[in-house]
């Protein structure tokens, strides 16, 4: 049971309140006003009598965020892949740059939030980022919840920054012949070719997820993992086809691609700027690849399926203006129909 005792100082009488906390440690906590401090008596007990009726659990030990981040990468060990965490992992130590390390329970919404600013106003990110590094922490402080060491999550009441909306990189033809044109090795030239003729995600044709056992040349399909190891099977056009044929029976590869992921990103992102394209992405030779489905007239269900995103409202977004555009060609039709 907590105990109550009157006390004097300087400033005049306080109440201290004795007591146990839920992880058996004895803590004490000093109150300026008698009815505050049996308003927390009573809440503590009120708490102890819960968790012994089995109607709350206890709260683990209130750790502090540099001891949480390697108690949490323990409890989602395996349920993440390698470079999710290590995107997660660089928040983390971003977050620690800005604030002490404090325990995890001890985190308010409000150092969020100055954090969100200092991200923005110091650092010079993009909201895009900040609102990326938001979506981490907050599924960060959810483990946390599921696990009792934290009862409320401090994500939840910091709102998403405002992002203008931009149409979505698209390179025209004159853009891919040069970026081809700036290509200096056979490796990386079938790797570009593959990515604007499959639409796959970066990571999706290199050695940790595509081998050739995903690879049926009697069907001329490739099975794709994507996002979540969803599985997709995307149809080869002649070039794929004629690429991955001659890396399997003319040059006996061992595995499709075989590179390195970072050094493999910034390779092909070097190339894309030395073809005068400075703000170009890899992931603009994936736009692309939808990007000419869509203007060729093929049903926006069949480019979702074969981008392999979580549903059709995701490919619409992603082609909107695309779309937009062929049904105002679509309506044009009905000036000859009548």
């Amino acid at each position: 049971m907590a105990s109550i005792t009157k006390i004097k100082t300087s400033s005049g009488a306080r109440w201290v309140v004795d007591y146990y906390d839920f992880n058996r440690k004895r803590r004490q906590k000093t109150f300026k006003e008698s009815k505050s401090a049996k308003e927390f008596k009573l809440s503590i007990e009120h708490k102890k009598s819960r968790i012994r009726a089995g109607l709350e659990a206890s709260l683990e030990p209130n750790l502090k965020f540099d001891d949480m981040k390697e108690v949490y990468l323990v409890l989602i060990d395996g349920q993440k892949k390698p470079k999710t965490i290590q995107r997660e992992e660089t928040v983390f130590r971003t977050l620690r740059l800005f604030m002490p390390n404090k325990k995890i329970r001890n985190i308010p919404a409000s150092t969020i939030k100055q954090y969100v600013h200092y991200r923005i106003d110091e650092c010079k990110v993009s909201p895009s980022t900040v609102n990326a590094e938001l979506r981490t922490l907050k599924s960060f402080f959810n483990i946390l919840i599921a696990h009792n060491y934290v009862q409320v999550n401090p994500i939840m009441s910091v709102k998403l920054l405002p992002i203008e909306k931009t149409e979505p990189q698209i390179f025209t033809d004159d853009e891919i012949e040069n970026i081809l044109k700036e290509v200096d090795d056979p490796n990386y030239l079938d790797l570009i070719e593959m990515y604007l003729h499959t639409g796959a995600r970066r990571a999706e044709l290199l050695v940790a997820n595509f081998t050739w056992e995903n690879v049926d040349f009697k069907g001329r399909m490739i099975r794709l993992r994507g996002k979540f190891d969803k599985e997709r099977l995307v149809p080869l056009d002649k070039k794929a086809f004629d690429i991955l044929h001659k890396r399997r029976f003319i040059q006996k590869l061992e595995h499709p691609f075989n590179f390195d992921y970072d050094y493999m990103y910034k390779k092909i992102k070097k190339y894309i700027t030395d073809a005068g394209i400075p703000d170009g992405t890899l992931h603009g030779l994936r736009r692309t690849f939808g990007s000419k489905l869509v203007q060729s007239g093929v049903d926006i269900y069949v480019v979702s399926k074969l981008l392999g995103h979580s549903s059709v409202k995701v490919t619409e977004q992603a082609y909107i203006h695309l779309l937009d555009s062929n049904l105002k060609d679509g309506i044009a039709v009905l000036d000859r129909v009548w």
